[in-house]
């Protein structure tokens, strides 16, 4: 057995990989489901191709040292910020939001998702340089403004599902890094203020999807109908489900955004009980092996990291996976690998690759 066997099972994360891999393979079959045979059937070959791209950048960042991105990180967030101040007052009006910039061929680039790559690396470079029981009044100040810079930029755009996958950094930034609980109460005093301020600044749309949340049978074909929709496929997929292209509120097209926020509930009619405790699953198994890596870390910087990415990840999920089944307001929130968007996938892809790469470089010889 060649050396590099030996050492390649030990150093690559296999089940964090296959689980990732799994899920996306299961995003590009209910993307096809989803949408073939309508106006947006060629969206599972896209999402086949922003796979490969998701890849070759999880490649990249996976063989690269994170370390010197995580010393670089200063200057890479403040760079990807720059797309971000330009969208609101120059970029093309797509889908009533400045979110997107166009490119050749049609495809189309979110920034605001893959700011969350130099986001992350700069939380985690801050936290690796504060090493204290609890975190100093400016490592707190300094974690706040790296999320709230990215967060009030995608607000402009305005792109709110977007906007909240960045809060999840900052909660586990603050728990990770050791916040007094006294903090912790002003924090959430301050948030839950600043939520109740936020209904003078939100859309019409947006109002009506809290308005829904608390009363689900206000306005049943109006705002509250994609949660009821989603929540009628779920039931009806029973332990098995439908089949594939065979689920009725999808292929019929009574569940809205199938192919992407809503595309846990078209899974959930497919494939029934077992094929929702699959998804589950993979995303546990993700969380398990990101521990497991975060653990042998060989430095505070990379288990930071690693952390930081798998519990945004799955709190993403888990907000969507709510969101179908109404325990949260409807957002715009992706399911991470399977919804539909390649800047999305891309991502969550290279948030991956850097994961593997702390996992590649937890022996103090690599």
């Amino acid at each position: 057995m060649s050396r590099l066997s030996e050492a390649l099972p030990r150093r690559l994360d296999v089940p964090l990989l296959l689980a990732a891999l799994v899920l996306s393979g299961i995003g590009i079959a209910m993307v096809v489901s989803t949408t073939s045979g309508t106006v947006r059937g060629g969206l599972g070959g896209r999402q086949a191709l922003f796979l490969v791209a998701g890849l070759v950048v999880a490649t990249f960042f996976a063989v690269f040292d994170y370390r010197l991105l995580l010393r670089a990180s200063p200057g890479l967030f403040a760079v990807s910020l720059l797309p971000l101040v330009w969208l609101p007052l120059f970029g093309p009006t797509i889908a009533g939001a400045k979110s997107w910039i166009r490119l050749f061929g049609g495809f189309q680039l979110q920034p605001s998702e893959l700011a969350r790559i130099t986001t992350v690396l700069l939380l985690a470079w801050i936290l690796e340089n504060d090493d204290r029981s609890f975190l100093s009044s400016r490592t707190v100040l300094a974690l706040v403004g790296v999320v709230s810079f990215p967060m009030a930029l995608v607000l402009l755009q305005p792109d709110l599902g977007v906007a909240l996958t960045y809060g999840p950094f900052l909660l586990a930034a603050l728990y990770l890094g050791g916040l007094p609980g006294r903090v912790w109460g002003a924090l959430f005093l301050a948030g839950a203020l600043a939520a109740g301020a936020s209904w003078f600044v939100l859309k019409d749309y947006q109002k009506d999807r809290i308005r829904t949340f608390l009363d689900p049978d206000l306005a049943a074909r109006g705002a509250g109908y994609q949660v009821r929709q989603a929540r009628i496929a779920i039931g009806s997929g029973g332990i098995l489900g439908k089949g594939w292209k065979e689920g009725t509120q999808s292929r019929l097209g009574f569940l809205p955004v199938r192919h992407s926020d809503f595309i846990f509930a078209a899974l959930a009619e497919e494939r029934g009980f077992a094929g929702v405790a699959t998804v589950v699953g993979l995303y546990g198994l993700f969380l398990a092996r990101g521990f497991a890596i975060a653990r042998d870390a060989r430095d505070r910087g990379g288990s930071m990291l690693v952390l930081l990415v798998i519990l945004n990840v799955v709190a993403q999920a888990a907000a969507n996976i709510a969101m179908n089944v109404g325990l949260l307001p409807t957002t715009g929130i992706t399911l991470p690998f399977v919804s539909y968007g390649g800047s999305s996938i891309i991502a969550t892809w290279a948030m991956t690759g850097l994961v593997l790469s702390v996992a590649q470089r937890r022996f103090v010889n690599v």
